[in-house]
């Protein structure tokens, strides 16, 4: 299963759970409606934002839904932003 795949289940199971769409949870996490459609639709992500996802996900899991299987529930390590130099 790729990371797109993964991460389209976690919404498909989300959005069930919950009786949300997927523009809408892609709003919450990606805070861009046309993001999640975006994967369905072959598009791409930065790992940055497919690190994000997993762990809202993750953080955010309905208590009566069941997390899709083979997909991975351990946190992923998140990056802390790069800085850019101060002017000298």
């Amino acid at each position: 299963m790729t990371l797109a795949q993964s991460l389209l289940r976690l919404s498909d199971a989300y959005c069930a759970a919950r009786s949300v769409s997927e523009p809408y949870v892609s709003g919450i996490i990606f805070k861009n409606s046309r993001t999640l459609p975006r994967v369905r639709a072959g598009g791409d992500l930065i790992t940055r934002s497919y690190e994000r996802a997993i762990n809202w996900f993750r953080e955010n899991w309905p208590d009566n839904a069941e997390w899709p299987a083979g997909v991975d529930r351990q946190p992923l390590p998140t990056r802390a932003k790069r800085k850019e130099p101060a002017n000298a």
